[in-house]
């Protein structure tokens, strides 16, 4: 059922994105774009840097190198620091995302100028 619901948005979005920025002014899409690059970076550095250092807390008696693949290490965090650390990490991706689509709009308003 949540496919469903995923294919819709991805439809729709397909359909409202290109109307939307034919509709809109180049510059608009441009300044939503840096403003979302902004608003993604603003969430995503410090939600990264909080789930790096807490990974590295979580996984310090396995001695492993936390840094090279840190989501390869999720499986071996400790139950009790499970959600807290992985909470950090989705807070970060949706950062990232966030700033991705800032990027994308950015382009959308560069190239249309």
């Amino acid at each position: 059922m949540i496919e469903l619901g995923v294919v819709a948005l991805l439809l729709g979005g397909l359909v409202a994105l290109p109307a939307l920025f034919a509709a809109v002014p180049w510059d608009v899409t441009f300044g939503i774009g840096v403003s979302l690059v902004a608003l993604g970076m603003a969430i995503g550095v410090p939600a990264g840097a909080v789930y790096h250092i807490q990974l590295a807390r979580a996984v310090r008696p396995t001695s492993a190198r936390w840094w090279l693949h840190p989501t390869a290490l999720h499986d071996r965090i400790p139950d009790g620091a499970r959600g807290g650390v992985l909470r950090w990490f989705r807070i970060g991706a949706v950062g990232f995302v966030i700033a991705i689509a800032g990027c994308a709009m950015v382009a959308v308003g560069a190239w249309r100028s």
